[in-house]
């Protein structure tokens, strides 16, 4: 196996994927191998557990199109809930190895997740070819046996499903890319990575994938013939607004009688019009309010209701084994933190699917949520979804605009508004995590200074963190640096010591790639305390630009 030198090099800075080239041996398994899983695609195909349609094909050689382009690192493709990605994926890996100018291990191709779910892996794993099926990783095997696995590869191909889950900067899929070594630009160029993002919902990931430049691109996978949307069940009016079905007070303790009749009745009606018993699912709090919801719809709809729970201590391992056998009478399915993204249900039986209510929704959730396990192609035609009805009408807008229009009121965990426009709150696609990435912006990479702001105080640091750089949190006080003589010290290049603002102000670009900003108190005369200054110095990030 050797490196090709078909690459495009200036002063050493590589600026395409460098291709692997391999002897005739390896060639000859790698073809085997690649027979192997094509049979057992087009057996999957056969059998029906994995059937690749049309908009599926399409978008996989979209993908395909552009990895042709040797700058390109990593694509974002943005589908519908319940579209079809994991139908492309099984596409993706069909073609790529399929196409004549790609020559890969099989044992290098992999598809992982930020989600902790075993039906995640269930049902990825029966879809995919037997020789794929050991590389497909969740959460709880990332940042050990995907690593590890991984480490030191070239030519690699790494799927990634649910992006948004994990997605914040220091949580898992940031420290799967760190440990792997993929926040070096030369690395990932040299050993030919190649990085496929799928999600429903980007959030912040799209907004700092847009920074990538030419080394990344989005792809929006238009829904197959037979797709039902949540925009499809909003028209035809099976979405009604979700009402609290609890009631409980935290303040006083006591639950609110009168509001919870009201909205069960609601519910009650609906169920009564439904000419045969079906499965009713409902998303309950979390504690002891998801015993305060059993016990309202034991008084207001029948004592003597047929229930089942269903959440991680639940006996339940598959909740379609249920919902596949016809009830013999209105039975409630009452689940916690399941059903959140990722699963497909089986629909048959479904009557009313009631989300969890909340007062200040995640926009994200929702749509991950129960409304969009009620999405796809075997839609009953019969089943009404009470969700949060302004975050579909939101993500509606989000969709049309190939999710450029910032102005929006969306929210997520890793989004943010500034300006009245949306932001990222910094995820494991923040290209400024990347050493050697050229990050589009008005002030950032090799040639551009940033920015420094000075604050003689350090309250007004935290309105500045706040306000405007959108900061949740504010930066830790660094009083807990301060020397035995009451100087604060400061922190660059892996030494601690009581800095002047010249000492800052030659290393201003210290650490703030791998950071969206630094704090740094610093002295015009290190021998004098009344000249302290808190310096804040960050790269200004422009979000608009599209890839």
């Amino acid at each position: 196996m050797s490196e090709s030198l078909n690459t495009m090099e200036t002063n050493n800075e590589i600026t395409k994927r460098i291709r692997v080239d391999y002897d005739i041996t390896n060639q000859l398994i790698m073809n085997n191998s690649k027979q192997i899983v094509l049979l057992e695609i087009a057996n999957k195909k056969l059998t029906g557990d994995s059937i690749i349609y049309d908009n599926q094909e399409k978008c996989s050689l979209a993908i395909l199109s552009n990895l042709h382009n040797k700058k390109i690192i990593n694509i974002m493709i943005v589908a519908l809930t319940q579209s079809g990605k994991t139908g492309t994926m099984s596409a993706l890996i069909k073609n790529y190895l399929n196409d004549t100018t790609n020559l890969i291990p099989i044992e290098n191709i992999y598809i992982i997740t930020g989600l902790s779910s075993c039906d995640w892996v269930g049902q990825t794993t029966n879809r995919m070819p037997k020789s794929i099926q050991e590389r497909v990783f969740h959460r709880d095997n990332l940042t050990n046996k995907f690593v590890d696995d991984i480490k030191n590869k070239k030519n690699v191909l790494i799927i990634i499903d649910e992006i948004q889950i994990a997605a914040k900067e220091n949580q898992t899929l940031y420290k799967v890319f760190s440990e792997a070594g993929f926040y070096n630009k030369h690395n990932l160029l040299k050993n030919d990575i190649k990085i496929i993002e799928f999600t429903a919902t980007p959030d912040g990931t799209i907004y700092d994938l847009m920074n990538w430049g030419e080394n990344a691109f989005k792809i929006k996978m238009e829904p197959g013939q037979g797709y039902t949307s949540c925009f499809d069940l909003l028209n035809q009016k099976r979405v009604l607004q979700y009402k609290d079905l609890c009631g409980y007070d935290k303040k006083t303790g006591e639950v609110n009688y009168e509001l919870v009749y009201n909205n069960i009745l609601e519910l009650k009606t609906i169920i009564n019009n439904y000419e045969k018993p079906l499965y009713h699912i409902i998303r309950t709090p979390n504690g002891d309010m998801a015993d305060i919801v059993v016990d309202n719809l034991k008084k207001y709809i029948n004592e003597d209701i047929s229930y089942y729970s269903y959440d991680k201590k639940s006996d339940i391992e598959d909740i379609n084994k249920i919902l596949m056998i016809e009830p013999e009478q209105h039975t409630y399915i009452f689940i916690k933190e399941k059903l959140r993204c990722a699963k497909t249900l089986y629909k048959e039986y479904l009557g009313v699917i009631y989300e969890r209510y909340t007062k200040s929704p995640d926009d994200a959730v929702i749509i991950q949520g129960l409304i969009g396990r009620g999405t796809g192609y075997d839609d009953n035609g019969k089943s009404i979804y009470f969700t949060n009805i302004p975050s579909i009408e939101k993500y509606k807008k989000l969709w049309e605009s190939n999710f450029e229009d910032k102005s929006i009121k969306w929210k997520s965990k890793t989004t943010k508004r500034k300006h009245d426009l949306l932001h990222s709150t910094g995820t494991y696609n923040n290209p400024l995590l990347i050493d050697g990435m050229s990050v589009s912006s008005e002030e950032s990479g090799e040639g551009h200074e940033p920015v420094i702001k000075k604050f003689t105080n350090f309250d007004e640091v935290k309105k500045y963190t706040k306000e405007d750089l959108g900061k949740k949190r504010s930066p830790n006080n660094p009083s807990k640096n301060m020397n035995e003589d009451g100087f604060y010290e400061n922190y660059i290049r892996g030494k601690r010591s009581v800095m002047t603002t010249s000492d800052v102000y030659n290393d201003r670009k210290w650490g703030i790639k791998k950071q969206s900003y630094r704090l740094h108190p610093c002295y015009e005369n290190k021998d004098d305390r009344t000249t302290l200054q808190f310096w804040i110095i960050h790269y200004q990030i422009i979000l608009n630009i599209p890839i």
